[in-house]
């Protein structure tokens, strides 16, 4: 199966999408009303999208092409409104977080569309089980070369955005001991993890051809590697976070992963190797386990940074490339958060440490989200 050329898109635009939760109060375990929903608000949103994930408990509203996190901001926050005025004429209500603390997979229904009765056909209960909330970032790349470029660079740190976006302690009802108990759920996928070792985008077009034999995938969008690219939209994109419980955290983030991509792409720091990612998944496991206080060991050196210590140069590293996208006050938001060195799974665990319920913090979550 060929692969489709790489779409030439301006370098650096920011498109983000945000899987978010329909809950049903007063007991507020997830709904089974996206599709009622979708159908009622799609003609009202402009300058975006509202549309389906895997299950009918999944929301997903994704930006248009943006050039800033302001103007991603901006869309978001029509949507918002519209989300939150559709959801209240239907009895249920709208969070963030990326899984739901107790609801069970069994009872999800998976939304009729072709591809994804194929991949249930093919994957069977682990669709259901899938039934976590992220957050996906794309950036665009002037061609695929960049984008091969720029995957490397952003898989470096990976543990730093899984860190920062942890929002899943709780699943099926219990403690998971996870700042990010999401990403776990995919491990029993083949493709899970790291896109295999490409040097250019000539080898990834041999790759993805090798792949195809395999009757597995039909496109790009089969495969659900941490990050990959996307020929079709001209980007490359990070789909590692959890849903944060606010649109402005999600914001934030965008602007990170925009900020550092502007800096890999003008300064070229690396000369990525295969080598590169013999220890990926113990740092990426550090981030999901310990959030903020995960343990990083540079593969080359061996030196060891708890994650809240390297984030903390990362973002004065960047702040220049920031600033240039407009995006300074994002980074400033995101260093006193881990100052502070509490992410979303903990004030989570907090809520409940006091007396809160499970039913209490996703009611919590949603208060959140209304309130912006």
């Amino acid at each position: 199966m060929p692969l489709a050329d790489f779409h030439v898109s301006d370098p650096l635009t920011l498109g983000i999408e945000v899987e978010l939760q329909v809950v049903n109060p007063p007991g507020y375990d997830l709904s089974q009303d996206s599709s009622r929903l979708i159908d009622a608000m799609k003609s009202q949103v402009t300058g975006g999208e509202v549309k389906h994930d895997i299950t009918e408990s999944m929301l997903e509203i994704a930006t248009g092409v943006c050039r800033d996190i302001h103007q991603a901001a901006h869309q978001f926050s029509a949507m918002q409104q519209i989300i939150l005025q559709t959801a209240a004429a239907h009895h249920v209500q709208i969070c963030g977080g990326g899984t739901h603390p107790f609801q069970k997979w069994q009872r999800q229904l998976v939304c009729e569309d072709e591809r994804y009765a194929r991949t249930v056909e093919m994957f069977g209960y682990l669709m259901q089980q899938a039934t976590v909330f992220g957050q996906h970032v794309h950036v665009g790349c002037a061609n695929g070369d960049d984008a091969i470029y720029l995957l490397h660079g952003l898989s470096r740190f990976v543990p730093h955005f899984i860190a920062l976006s942890a929002a899943s302690p709780y699943s099926q009802g219990s403690d998971t001991r996870y700042a990010s108990s999401r990403l776990n759920l995919f491990s029993a996928f083949p493709d899970n993890g790291p896109m295999p070792w490409v040097a250019n985008w000539q080898e990834f077009t041999g790759l993805f051809r090798r792949l195809s034999y395999t009757s597995m995938i039909e496109s790009i969008k089969d495969l659900h590697w941490d990050i990959r690219p996307s020929p079709n939209f001209g980007t490359v994109e990070v789909r590692v976070m959890d849903t944060p419980l606010t649109l402005s955290h999600a914001i934030n983030i965008a602007g990170l992963i925009q900020a550092v991509s502007h800096w890999l792409l003008a300064e070229r720091p690396f000369k990525h190797q295969p080598q590169d990612y013999l220890l990926y998944k113990f740092n990426r496991f550090q981030a999901c386990r310990y959030g903020l206080d995960g343990i990083i060991t540079d593969v080359h050196s061996g030196e060891q940074h708890t994650i809240a210590e390297d984030l903390t140069r990362l973002l004065e590293k960047i702040a220049p490339w920031a600033d240039r996208l407009h995006a300074g006050s994002a980074l400033d938001e995101l260093a006193a958060r881990v100052k502070r060195g509490k992410n979303e799974a903990q004030l989570m665990r907090d809520f409940v440490a006091d007396g809160g319920s499970l039913i209490g913090l996703v009611q919590k979550h949603a208060e959140i989200w209304a309130a912006g």
